[in-house]
């Protein structure tokens, strides 16, 4: 008990051993104690001005909402929120944010402290518990002030109703336990953390190569090399190293190359030397930053979705958890990336025409096209004016350029291939076939210019519309499919020949007209997609599968730098 209500309470008894009466003393005893508030609860009030000097409307709610009173007399919820703010950096958070040394030196002293250290620390536990609780809610820092081309759906958290109703119900842990993400990737960052953390100091020297390392032939740098591999426990431990690149290290290799989604040949490369030296703290920061961008995520991804993660190259189509689909992707290159977002699949489009996007025009298109006016027909380009009159190419000026579109019409060459999904979006991007289809075979696949290209775009418009009777695989094939209607054609014409063979059987002095059939051509088809299917296009370079780490090239650049955000913001 403080110390000025331990005296307040002896000049109590000591006025009430003078009474003579001693029925007066006890009925003036209850009545004494029922008025004073210290006894019956250990509240103190807050001068509102102590409140508003923190300038948190959520601190000022939280404590109008008790009647400007302090709230954590509870020993029980004090040392929760104690151990839970230590506990922060399980979370990838950081304990010094929360001013966790200052509020153990509170409750430390707790029966000892005045009045007003009570009400500053009582005010101290709000605020950073408020500050916990956001973080682990919704994020440290938010994407759309960090990035141009992020566009998540932002978490909307009301803090002090957690609060308010973790408190009432007495369940401030299992309250503080449901904002943390619930996706099982970022539990699984979680035991990521541990496990690394728990790895001795990273003291190995990096692996520089000034030759080709051969397998089977000795090399000085074989030593590092198999020092690293055991250190990441993709080679077992042995008694002696030697300098010779043996079978069982090039399988470690192997091993440690499709952990981080590199081609597991074995083969020493730049991307797997690059991977090889990265350091113990260095996957730390990764997964740190990766824990913070499942913040961002949406909590809930829904029953039915396609799912895009970025630096994998892979997208996954998932319906009531169960995976139904997987296949690589193409996505933007670092000077065009892939936009991080969330939308819903509006309609899929057989056999699309592609309007250049101002973006290209400018960086690619218009550049040539200075140097040399063939390169619309070369790219199979159709000019257009506002009348929607064609323009030839060659009477083109740069100084008009702005004022046409320029368009490839249907083709399995064109740059959208066959098939394009479309969701609405603010950056006019989408997923699509393409006529670059041997860009699936590389490892390395940041190569477009912004949308995401699929490797088996046919079957996911199958998958996609689901509808086996009028869009099955062979339907979505034949429609995409110029010879299709080539044959077609030459049905018809067949079919029209052989009437009118039969009609100068009847009659040979018959004219018959020949009936000429159009030339074949691809037109779009527009499919509206009535089903919700969400998409998300997400970014993460971490995560655990089969109980190993995962890592995946940063591709965007951006793990350190937020990372620096996250520590020093």
């Amino acid at each position: 008990m403080p110390m000025n209500k331990f005296y307040l309470l002896l000049l109590f008894f000591i006025v009430c051993s003078c009474k003579k009466n001693s029925s007066q003393v006890s009925s003036y005893d209850a009545s004494f104690f029922s008025g004073i508030s210290f006894f019956n609860s250990n509240k103190i009030s807050i001068d509102t001005t102590l409140i508003n000097n923190f300038k948190s409307l959520d601190l000022k709610l939280f404590y109008k909402n008790y009647d400007n009173q302090t709230v954590w007399e509870s020993k029980l919820h004090r040392e929760f929120i104690i151990a839970e703010l230590s506990n922060a950096s399980t979370e990838g958070l950081q304990p010094e944010d929360y001013e966790c040394k200052k509020l153990i030196s509170y409750e430390n002293r707790y029966e000892k402290l005045e009045d007003s250290s009570l009400v500053n620390y009582d005010l101290l536990l709000t605020k950073n518990l408020q500050l916990y609780t956001s973080h682990i809610s919704k994020g440290k820092l938010d994407p759309k002030k960090l990035y141009d081309d992020w566009d998540l759906k932002t978490t909307e958290v009301d803090i002090n109703k957690i609060l308010f109703d973790a408190i009432e119900n007495d369940k401030l842990a299992s309250e503080i336990e449901k904002c943390k993400p619930n996706h099982e990737v970022y539990k699984k960052l979680k035991r990521c953390l541990t496990i690394l953390n728990a790895f001795p100091k990273d003291s190995i020297p990096f692996i520089s190569l000034k030759e080709k390392i051969i397998p089977n032939k000795k090399n000085k740098a074989v030593i590092n090399l198999k020092k690293r591999l055991m250190y990441w426990h993709d080679l077992k431990k042995r008694d002696t190293l030697t300098t010779v690149y043996d079978k069982e290290t090039q399988d470690a290799v192997k091993v440690f190359q499709d952990r981080h989604g590199l081609l597991s040949d074995a083969v020493i490369g730049k991307s797997t030397l690059e991977a090889l030296n990265f350091s113990r703290n260095q996957r730390l920061e990764q997964i740190i930053v990766n824990m913070e961008r499942w913040r961002w995520f949406s909590r809930n991804f829904g029953n039915h979705y396609l799912l895009v993660n970025i630096p994998d190259y892979n997208v996954v189509a998932v319906k009531n958890n169960d995976t139904t689909q997987t296949q690589r992707v193409v996505v933007g290159k670092e000077t065009r990336p892939t936009p991080i977002l969330d939308s819903k699949i509006s309609n899929i489009n057989l056999n699309p025409n592609w309007t250049v996007p101002p973006t290209i025009l400018k960086e690619d298109i218009y550049p040539e096209a200075i140097k040399n006016k063939g390169v619309f027909r070369k790219k199979g380009l159709t000019i257009i004016d506002r009348n929607n009159n064609e323009v030839n190419p060659y009477s083109w000026n740069i100084d008009d350029a702005n004022k046409y579109k320029y368009i490839q019409n249907p083709s399995r060459n064109n740059s959208l291939g066959s098939m394009k999904i479309n969701f609405p979006n603010k950056y006019s991007v989408y997923l699509h076939d393409t006529n670059h289809r041997n860009f699936f075979s590389f490892t390395f696949r940041s190569l477009s210019s912004g949308c995401v290209r699929l490797e088996k775009p046919l079957e996911m418009a199958t998958y996609i519309l689901n509808d086996s009777v009028k869009w099955s695989l062979k339907r979505i094939k034949d429609t995409t499919d110029i010879s299709y209607y080539y044959k077609l054609k030459l049905k018809k014409e067949e079919a029209q020949e052989i009437k009118n063979a039969k009609l100068l059987a009847k009659n040979p002095s018959l004219i018959i007209v020949k009936k000429t059939f159009e030339k074949p051509e691809l037109k779009t088809i527009v499919i509206k997609i009535n089903e919700e299917i969400l998409i998300h296009q997400l970014y993460w370079t971490a995560w655990e599968k089969a109980g190993k780490l995962q890592f995946r090239e940063d591709i965007y650049c951006l793990d350190s730098n937020l990372y620096s955000k996250l520590r020093y913001h």
